[in-house]
């Protein structure tokens, strides 16, 4: 006979076979369950802060910075020359210019275009025909016109629109005969025009120049000036103005033209991030809609793919914008955006190794990586793009660790980073690097005041590390191993435990960085080494306390912060992990005898682990005993998700000795029992079958057997066998025949069972009945109540030959089942053999009036 699996393993197999609870599909609920019984933990995105509108910095003072909002007076060239006539001293010119405002605010006379008197004499038509006679120098003088423009009409816009389209056009064709600087004083004039268009139209003819310095920035700024405003978007799709500003910035550096790549970069962020929170709140939504699908039975399969579909994909109000952002940002990557962006990194990186970086530079890299988060949040589905921001992902942790000490730059930064984990191949990319990530959190682990911006970027570095420990077991090894990352996480999360839960961003941070040790420890020897950490234990503690005492008496889960619940649940998880590699290491070898069913497999010599460390885990494993039962004791019966992590925990932390005795000692196996009444549906199920395996775990100690019997526990497992076995739920059988085989081992409960009869006489009858495989099959058979015509045809269609491979299919025999049936089919034959002794023993007691204590003796060795 093969090696049994424990309980915790069956439980963590049951996942599997009740479509994971706390995912969507088949494929998730495999990644979601690691081997050994452990399991990875799944949160949220960390929180957003929402900006009322599109800003540069948002609530950020950084000093120096370029303003959001700025009025342009006017362009200049290359060598930092007005281009017009400097004002004068004087009030003659001053008042000139007072009038050619007040001028502006009328209606403007078009000026005509060259032609016959004919022409004059009909309507302007104003088409680009007419345009194309006019000179360059023509153009301009019209152009000039228009200086000072503010507010016109439609048909003045229509009209400086085609000008300026016509210049664009010979200046991209790179005509020859006309000077630069001529070209920008006629454009200077139409600056401060409210026309999204024209302004525009304007960037457009600048930028074909190929102009660069102070120019290039004048240009940066008509785009950001119009960029600002939502509503304007759909102007970026009727030009090429975007590939032209990648263009532009291609002759720009980030340290010597800071802010043109400022401006240009906060164009780019703009235009492709005007959906970015709504797109967070929808995958959050998501996220707690599968926690919400945990109290409902196992999904169908047109439900798991109507849930897939909804998590692989925008809502449906959001498909027009974000198509509308996924066709620029495809301009973008095809241009090579994405390539510039890691160009101008890799220069801000050198120089910030060199020295520290600061004022417009330092901000220019704000506005980079808030670029590159905007264009990863888009680019879910473009391989291309996706591939390119993979190779950006060295560069950003450089400059997270370049950045470090300017906290809202690397806020931005390492909020990138965080994007970027969630796609796959990124997340291949930064596994390598886990350990140089978590050396990010040394400036916060040295204590002091926690600013919300602080709790910010600790939230983003453990949602990052949590992405990478959940899909690489490398990383999980290098992490731990790395002693420096390992401390720096351990000191935040002591300080952050030892604070209030009074706020949202303190919980998420908690949440982020437990994760964080939830998903490290599913490797077997990262859980066993975490067990002896220092203080590690006190901090899974103390968090565990706070967290149900801040639940508070409230009757339902759902009235509850969802961040508390969540702090609760993934503090529990962390804790499921770490338990399953404690099961006997902190106790007498004594503790190694106890088993849940007979194996084959031998025995290994228990050996007595050394002291533990203080505050470890191993050091705390009674008072996270008892505090566990304490928990379970003040939840509420609505409380049912809780319950299941809190069963799931003591699943694995009851294979120890002495965490069984102080369990119970607490008053655990009442409350158990308790749990096994409630109704076998949705999440209740659930709670159920982890609930069995605890109790399979605590009928291993002869001390429990007896008062299981009081709570009339034999009842209540044969009851939970003959409904598993009705409803052909083979793994809850499974399960409930463990528990029932390790009461049994004890020789006294064993008697008094036999000498009741009745309950090991409907369990054997079950138990003969449900083990005859004949039984699987007769079902399809057995169809008596069909009408004539459909047996006739059934029996039609099963005279007709079947494919091979159904043939093979139909005969595989059931894997669920056959478990059931090897630990079925030893419980069937120790109750069987419990019988004969009793009835031997019976009836050697009455052919001898002398009671034989040797009789007892073979009884308890049996």
């Amino acid at each position: 006979m093969g090696r049994r699996k424990t309980s915790a393993e069956l439980i963590s197999e049951a996942k599997l076979y009740l479509g994971d609870l706390s995912t969507t599909t088949a494929t998730a609920a495999a990644a979601m369950t690691a081997a050994g019984g452990a399991r990875l933990v799944s949160t949220r995105r960390p929180i957003t802060p929402r900006e009322p509108g599109r800003v540069l910095y948002g609530k950020v003072a950084l000093a120096g910075r370029p303003p959001s909002a700025f009025s342009m007076r006017y362009l200049q060239n290359e060598h930092h020359k007005p281009l017009t006539p400097p004002t004068p001293a004087g009030g003659t010119d001053l008042s000139l210019l007072n009038r050619r405002i007040v001028v502006d605010a009328k209606p403007r006379q078009l000026p005509a275009l060259p032609g016959t008197a004919a022409d004059s004499a009909r309507p302007a038509t104003r088409n680009g025909a007419l345009l194309g006679q006019c000179s360059s120098e023509m153009l301009i003088e019209m152009l000039k016109q228009h200086a000072g423009l503010k507010d016109c009409s439609a048909e003045t816009v229509q009209h400086i629109n085609a000008i300026l389209l016509e210049l664009y056009t010979r200046v991209h064709k790179q005509e020859r005969n006309f000077k630069r600087a001529f070209i920008l004083g006629g454009l200077y004039g139409l600056v401060e025009c409210t026309s999204p268009r024209i302004l525009l139209a304007v960037a457009r003819v600048v930028l074909a120049l190929r102009v660069t310095g102070s120019n290039l920035t004048g240009a940066c700024k008509l785009i950001f000036k119009v960029a600002r405003h939502e509503q304007h978007d759909g102007l970026f799709h009727e030009n090429d103005v975007l590939e032209l500003l990648i263009d532009g910035l291609g002759h720009a550096s980030p340290l010597d033209d800071p802010e043109a790549c400022i401006y240009a970069y906060g164009c780019i962020r703009f235009l492709t991030a005007s959906n970015a929170q709504e797109r967070d709140d929808a995958l959050n939504r998501n996220w707690a809609a599968g926690l919400e699908e945990l109290s409902s039975p196992p999904p169908t399969h047109a439900a798991i793919a109507a849930a897939t579909a909804l998590t692989s994909s925008p809502s449906a109000s959001d498909t027009r914008k974000l198509n509308g952002q996924q066709t620029l940002v495809s301009r973008l990557a095809r241009h090579g955006a994405v390539e510039l962006m890691i160009l101008h990194l890799q220069m801000l990186n050198e120089a910030g190794a060199t020295r520290r970086l600061s004022g417009p530079p330092l901000h220019t890299l704000y506005q980079l990586s808030a670029a590159m988060r905007a264009l990863a949040d888009v680019a879910q589905q473009q391989q291309r793009l996706q591939l390119q921001l993979q190779l950006a992902c060295p560069h950003l942790i450089r400059a997270a660790e370049v950045s470090m000490g300017e906290l809202e730059v690397q806020a931005n930064v390492v909020r990138t980073l965080s994007v970027l984990s969630e796609d796959v191949e990124c997340c291949d990319t930064l596994h390598s690097y886990a350990a140089r990530i978590g050396l990010l959190l040394g400036p916060y682990s040295k204590g002091g005041q926690c600013s919300e911006r602080m709790l910010a970027v600790l939230s983003r570095l453990g949602y990052m590390l949590g992405n990478i420990l959940a899909k690489h077991e490398t990383a999980r090894v290098q992490y731990y191993h790395n002693d420096v990352a390992m401390e720096y996480l351990l000191n935040v999360l002591q300080q952050l435990s030892e604070r209030p839960l009074a706020s949202e961003p303190l919980l998420d941070a908690q949440i982020k960085l437990i994760r964080v040790v939830a998903n490290m420890s599913v490797n077997a020897d990262v859980g066993a080494g975490l067990g002896n950490v220092h203080a590690l234990g006190a901090v899974l503690f103390r968090l565990l306390q706070n967290a149900t005492v801040a639940l508070g008496s409230t009757a339902t889960e759902s009235a509850q912060p969802a961040e508390l619940l969540e702090l609760l649940h993934a503090t529990l998880g962390a804790l499921h992990n770490l338990c399953f590699y404690q099961d006997n290491q902190t106790t007498s070898p004594a503790a190694a005898s106890t088993t849940t069913m007979p194996s084959t497999a031998p025995t290994p010599t228990p050996t007595v682990a050394p002291a533990p460390a203080p505050g470890s885990l191993q050091s705390l494993i009674a008072e996270l005993s008892t505090a566990l039962a304490q928990t379970l004791k003040r939840c509420q019966s609505q409380y049912v998700s809780t319950k299941v992590e809190l069963a799931r925990v003591l699943g694995n932390l009851t294979r120890n000795e002495l965490a069984r005795r102080c369990f119970c000692a607490a008053g655990g196996l009442p409350l158990i029992v308790q749990q096994l009444t409630r109704q076998a549906n949705g999440r209740d199920y659930e709670l159920r079958t982890c609930a069995i395996g605890v109790l399979v775990n605590l009928l291993g100690d002869g001390e429990q057997r007896a008062p299981f019997l009081q709570l009339r526990g034999a009842e209540l497992l044969a009851l939970l066998l003959r409904g598993a076995l009705e409803q052909e739920d083979w793994f809850l059988a499974n399960i409930v025949c463990q528990a029932m085989w390790n009461l049994l081992i004890d020789a006294q409960c064993a008697t008094a069972l036999c000498r009741s009869g009745s309950i090991l006489d409907e369990v054997s009858d079950l138990l003969a009945d449900y083990l005859d495989e004949e039984r699987l099959t007769a079902g399809d058979e057995a169809n008596d109540d069909e009408p004539e015509e459909e047996q006739q045809s059934r029996k039609e269609r099963q005279t007709e030959p079947e494919p091979e491979t159904e043939l093979e299919t139909d005969a595989a025999p059931d894997a669920l089942w056959e478990d059931f049936a090897l630990v079925a089919t030893d419980l069937l034959e120790r109750i069987q053999n419990n019988f004969d002794k009793q009835q031997r023993q019976t009836t050697h007691i009455d052919n001898d009036d002398n009671d034989n204590d040797n009789d007892d003796v073979f009884i308890d060795k049996m």
